[in-house]
């Protein structure tokens, strides 16, 4: 039974939300990009915790760090950008990626300039994966910092209205604040807002991004009263019904959520509230979008229709074009045409 459901998770078009550029980067990719001398120690430390398939928490922000380091030029953002698109679709099956990434300047590269990069990977893609963008401003920074990061976002969505689609809050949820200000101007200047939101309980500022009302949230771990939400939280959320972006193996290694059985999702699932599916950070929690769904029907007792239902419901939350949706939903319709009598009729 799980050979077809992993068959079935592979073979589903699937729609990723939440997937963050220099996480995603596979451990082949991280290598090369380090373009180390194999025999120093740096690079045996670096390939011994990228060979492992599972990894501790320290280990994961290790891999975070040597994406980092291996992403500071624009050759290797671009490099590392095209390297993840052909890996969502080549290995996961994604029709749809909407790629996230803090603007960032190094040594010889400009905000700008990175952005550049990545922009150009994705316009220079030629497989059958529509790719977006959405540009992340660092909880962290100072609101000096936060402003021009919004600035330079501002600018290059001016640049390259095609690809550019949304802004997000990224960033360690234990420090700064979400600015209301900040995401105005962005939603304003028509960019769409995903926002990182009740990864830990902080019910004063999941109150102020809920009121805000952004397009998506990213996690809502502790958004429910049954994982320490609060209720006047949750019932501004239910009249909402902002669609979550929900990454089981990220909050489980995390430690955020107890388990895959006791993730979150299940109350979204038992009340049918709107989400999706996300790796979140593919490459250092050595996960997949194909993994994912499997661990939905494994732990919540989902059928392969069900799968189906929630990348095509996923659709509508995507920041793209009617037209780019319309194409998507074709996209699926005929491919549950196409399995329907072998997948969804065995019985």
């Amino acid at each position: 039974m799980m050979e077809d459901v992993d068959d079935f998770c592979f073979d589903l078009p699937k729609i990723e939300l939440h997937a963050h550029l220099n996480g995603s980067l596979s451990d082949q990719c991280l290598k090369k990009l380090n373009c180390m001398d194999e025999s120093t120690k740096e690079y045996k430390r670096i390939a011994d915790v990228l060979d492992k398939t599972e990894r501790t928490l320290t280990e994961c922000f290790e891999v975070f760090n040597i994406a980092h380091r291996a992403t500071n030029t624009v050759d290797a953002v671009y490099k590392a950008t095209q390297s993840v698109i052909r890996d969502f679709y080549l290995n996961d099956h994604v029709v749809y990626l909407e790629l996230r990434t803090t603007p960032r300047a190094e040594e010889g590269m400009s905000k700008e300039d990175y952005v550049s990069a990545v922009v150009r990977a994705i316009k220079e893609n030629n497989l059958e994966i529509i790719v977006k963008l959405i540009l992340s401003i660092d909880r962290r920074h100072s609101t000096e910092e936060s402003l021009d990061t919004l600035n330079v976002i501002l600018k290059m969505k001016t640049k390259y209205p095609d690809v550019i689609v949304g802004i997000d809050l990224s960033g360690n949820p234990h420090e700064g604040k979400f600015n209301v200000d900040l995401f105005q101007k962005a939603r304003d200047n028509g960019l769409k807002t995903s926002i990182h939101c009740a990864e830990i309980k902080n019910d004063e500022e999941v109150e102020n991004i809920l009121t805000f009302g952004p397009d998506r949230l990213g996690h809502a771990t502790f958004l429910h009263p049954s994982f320490g939400g609060s209720q006047s939280n949750w019932d501004i959320y239910c009249k909402k019904k902002i669609p979550v972006e929900c990454c089981l193996t990220s909050n489980v290694i995390c430690g955020t959520s107890k388990s895959f059985q006791e993730h979150h999702i299940r109350e979204w699932i038992k009340s049918s509230l709107p989400f999706c599916i996300c790796t979140d950070d593919k490459g250092v929690f050595c996960t997949s979008l194909k993994k994912e769904y499997e661990m939905v029907v494994e732990h919540h007792g989902l059928e392969p229709k069900d799968l189906w239902q929630i990348s095509y419901n996923t659709v509508d939350y995507i920041f793209a074009s009617d037209e780019i949706k319309t194409r998507l939903k074709v996209k699926l319709m005929n491919w549950y045409n196409s399995h329907e009598d072998e997948l969804f009729n065995s019985d």
